[in-house]
């Protein structure tokens, strides 16, 4: 797939997993052609994954070109008056347009130019000249200085484009919330415009043009789009990844910023992380000077660091929500409050019991009116109702939190941070060794990644062992160096999308590639049918990635079926179920 917009997660190839998240705004977004899909805002606090979500969602439906236009927008942490706001919105919007409708990459890259003869020139020349209207309308506003008006007017511009052109939009604005917050009514910067995002209260019910918005600040958000937009917008919460996701993330990220990690150590990560993407980038991308993930004390280590000192990506933005609750809530008791929560974050917890068991000196409306307050800053968790609160269901959370303010309310040791890691870490593993059991093996409950980390890493140095623990390799076959290796999707989300576990493309074409499929399952032998299914990717991988000598490459920790090993001999399919493969 071609990737038209520059996405911030860097290499396209470190996007991972959200599978089900994918599908369900892709299917979302198809849906928009039969106006069936309402305006949804995606909630999850920083560094979830949100951006990357959206902006491949962006290029996906831009690369498709099947029938929906898309529109990307980041409301930036600045501040800014009304109307260079809203030029920058719609001449954003306007080079977008022009990029998908011309199919012309370097539109999307641009800085908004502000010469608007300029743009009706570029409009002009790509044959949209219907746009004219519409961009002269926003040029002499702009000159009158007419903020509101402004502002319904480049608001509404996708909705009544499409409308107009019998086109449909999907509008995707990113950190909605600080539309309300940073953007002001003039150049004085004397006040801001606290109700803009209420003007969406008509455009938000398009079916032509919906939103989709996303929220780091998950309370902020909420509340603005209930009080200002209620009923417009269904919520979808990014929750943590599945334990296959994270895992996969672990060993991708470490493959590619080159830090090791055992088997163990990545399902220990992986699982302590709770299928967080930012703990597992923070984890693996620590800048800790004696960083050692292969052991289960350096990876204890590495946590304490970036759990408690000031450094640590994971304490740093924390304390972003933490600063901003108290600078709203900045007492004691509200400290006391946060703790006592994270301590008893299994269950909710009642304001009558946080007023008797703290011992506040606050009227329950008083504690109601705080406990909003921390809510609205993520440090905090609303319960089933609005008298009921819980902790953020977070383990590390809590001892970023304790490390920074439990010592001012009661007795508290940094040691003991560690100790309750190194405690976790012991549960996990008992838990890791059991499902190692199920297999009877040493090794392999990540087989896929243990075989990727092989060929990246050890394939050309242990060449002639390789060949002999593989069947049915062509003569003139040798491992080589692989200009990468990862688990390769095909359009993800799409009916004819498909999945492959290894690509390892040669750096020479004079050297094979391979493309294989891994299993790891303990009792059932690869089939014949699957041998025929994966033959099938086989062939759509040669065509779409243009690959010239290619081996299709098949590990199954139970074997192969007769019928299937006969299957492979005939079609030219490699394979191997020896265990010395998982040995990196």
């Amino acid at each position: 797939m071609k990737y038209y917009l520059e996405e911030r997660i860097g290499n396209p190839a470190l996007f991972t997993g959200r599978q089900k998240e994918l599908d369900f705004f892709l299917t979302w977004i198809d849906e928009i052609k039969q106006r069936k899909s309402k305006s949804t805002a995606i909630l999850a606090r920083r560094k979830m994954g949100k951006t990357a979500l959206i902006e491949r969602l962006f290029n996906i439906t831009f690369h498709k070109n099947d029938g929906v236009i898309p529109f990307y927008y980041e409301i930036r942490e600045e501040t800014v008056d009304v109307v260079d706001f809203c030029l920058d919105f719609f001449l954003t919007f306007i080079y977008q347009y022009m990029a998908f409708k011309s199919r012309k990459r370097e539109y999307l890259g641009q800085t908004p130019d502000t010469n608007f003869d300029k743009v009706k020139e570029t409009v002009v020349k790509e044959g949209l000249d219907y746009l004219i209207d519409m961009i002269e309308k926003v040029e002499y506003t702009s000159k009158q200085g007419h903020g509101w008006i402004l502002w319904n007017i480049v608001r509404e511009a996708p909705k009544n484009l499409a409308a107009s052109r019998d086109e449909f939009i999907v509008q995707m604005i990113d950190e909605f919330q600080f539309m309300n917050a940073l953007v002001y009514r003039d150049k004085t910067m004397t006040r801001v415009f606290s109700d803009m995002a209420g003007g969406y209260l008509s455009a938000a019910e398009s079916k032509v043009a919906p939103l989709l918005v996303t929220g780091s600040w998950v309370g902020w958000l909420l509340n603005d789009l209930m009080m200002l937009l209620p009923g417009r917008f269904r919520f979808k919460f990014l929750r943590d990844m599945p334990e296959e996701e994270a895992v996969e993330m672990t060993f991708k990220y470490s493959r590619f910023f080159d830090v090791s990690v055992t088997e163990e150590t990545a399902y220990l990560i992986a699982q302590l992380s709770e299928g967080s993407p930012f703990y597992i980038s923070a984890i693996i991308r620590s800048t800790y000077e004696d960083k050692d993930l292969t052991t289960v004390d350096g990876l204890a280590d590495t946590l304490e660091f970036e759990t408690l000192r000031t450094e640590g990506e994971i304490k740093s933005t924390w304390m972003e929500y933490v600063s901003t609750a108290f600078h709203r809530v900045n007492d004691r008791q509200a400290k006391n409050i946060v703790l006592y929560l994270s301590k008893n974050k299994n269950r909710e917890v009642t304001r009558r019991e946080l007023l008797e068991k703290l011992e506040l000196e606050y009227t329950d409306a008083e504690l109601e009116k705080k406990l909003k307050a921390l809510v609205r800053a993520d440090i905090i968790e609303q319960g089933a109702s609005n008298f009921r609160y819980r902790g953020v269901q977070d383990n590390i959370f809590g001892k970023v939190f304790r490390g920074v303010y439990q010592e001012e309310i009661e007795a508290f040791e940094s040691e003991q941070i560690r100790k309750e890691y190194l405690e976790a870490f012991e549960e996990l593993k008992k838990k890791y060794r059991s499902l190692l059991g199920k297999f009877s093996y040493q090794k392999g409950y990540f087989a896929e990644y243990l075989i990727l980390d092989q060929l990246l890493y050890h394939a050309r140095s242990k060449n002639v062992l390789l060949k002999e623990m593989t069947c049915n390799l062509p003569a003139d076959f040798k491992f080589c160096e692989y200009r990468r290796v990862w688990s390769y999707r095909y359009a993800p989300g799409f009916a004819e999308g498909f999945s492959v576990d290894i690509f390892a493309p040669a750096q020479s074409s004079a050297e094979y590639s391979i493309v294989g499929e891994v299993k790891s399952r303990d009792r059932k032998a690869f089939s014949k049918a699957e041998a025929q299914s994966f033959e099938k990717k086989l062939e759509r991988m040669v065509t779409i990635e243009k690959l010239d000598r290619v081996v299709g490459f098949i590990f199954s920790r139970s074997g192969l079926s007769a019928e299937a090993e006969e299957y492979c001999r005939k079609r030219g399919i490699s394979y191997s179920a020896d265990e010395r493969w998982l040995d990196i």
